[in-house]
């Protein structure tokens, strides 16, 4: 995960759904303030359907629920390193991630992929990023109590971790989907556990729709925008520019929160896969391969 470059962006930026209830619209302005929304939604706008809520657990540093822009939608919160202490997420990570999936539209243009979620914050890293094993396990166990349909995971170990393979195979025999950041370690490797078969892994490009150089290459299975990506910070007044797998992550598990809302039925790891694949841009060599995976999801109306 990469360090935060803040800046102050114009307030002078109109949120991108010009019917808040349904349907949303982005212009060229905010395209040019937040090129990956406008990548996402290849149509430049999107049909909500806002037929139910999908519950996405979001295993990070903890969540500012007191932004207005998250008001509302942080649901239930567990701090699986201390459980006796309220959640403060100095580190900004994790608010950033939960923006990126699910704010509401604002002046910044940083609206959520979703907006038909209901977040449920899991703080399982310290202040400085880091993590341990058993509070990734213990906050997935969490999520599985608590009935969640997706679980954000924009962080990874370098190794592989028996307990954490058992925690991932439990929670996918829930129907939970696990979205995972392939990790940023100069495409060495696959991040744990994105390297899993069950976990759906993310790794990230640029504007130019190039891999980032720094992205983890290996198991991937599809690549979101995650270069000079705007976010929302714990500063009500400000917002970074972020790199990082962490944030295509998100970016993807918006998308695929949009289409487990979309759809009559209940969805599989393999549903959700098969319907992926329908909607990504191949890239890279041809079919998928180690750095693109099966190439940059994005979504249409109707879709």
């Amino acid at each position: 995960m990469k360090k935060f470059l803040i800046v102050l962006l114009a307030l002078v930026l109109l949120t991108g759904c010009t019917n808040k209830n349904t349907q949303m619209h982005l212009t060229e302005k905010e395209c040019e303030t937040n090129w990956a929304i406008c990548l996402v939604f290849s149509d430049k706008s999107y049909q909500y359907s806002f037929k139910k809520k999908i519950k996405v657990a979001i295993l990070d540093s903890g969540i500012d629920g007191n932004l207005p822009e998250l008001k509302g939608i942080l649901k239930k919160s567990y701090n699986a390193i201390n459980p006796n202490e309220k959640i403060i997420d100095s580190y900004g990570h994790g608010t950033a991630i939960a923006g990126t999936i699910a704010a509401k539209p604002n002046k910044y243009t940083i609206q959520g992929i979703s907006q038909s979620v209901h977040l449920y914050d899991v703080k399982v890293l310290n202040d400085k990023g880091g993590g341990k094993i058993e509070d990734v396990v213990d906050g997935i166990e969490w999520s599985i109590k608590n009935n969640v349909d997706i679980i954000n995971l924009s962080f990874g170990f370098q190794k592989d971790n028996k307990t954490l393979r058992e925690a991932i195979l439990k929670a996918t025999s829930h129907g939970i989907i696990i979205v995972a950041a392939a990790g940023n370690n100069l495409g060495l490797y696959t991040d744990y556990p994105a390297k899993y078969e069950e976990v759906i892994s993310i790794s990230s490009i640029s504007k130019k729709l190039k891999v980032d150089p720094f992205a983890g290459k290996g198991k991937v299975d599809y690549v979101a925008p995650g270069v000079n990506i705007p976010v929302l910070t714990t500063d009500e007044n400000k917002v970074s520019y972020v790199d990082g797998t962490s944030f295509s992550t998100a970016i993807a598990t918006g998308i695929i929160a949009n289409i487990l809302e979309q759809s009559e039925h209940t969805l599989s790891l393999t549903d959700i896969k098969e319907k992926l694949n329908k909607i990504s841009l191949d890239l890279g060599e041809k079919g998928k391969d180690t750095a693109y995976g099966n190439g940059l999801i994005q979504l249409q109306n109707n879709q």
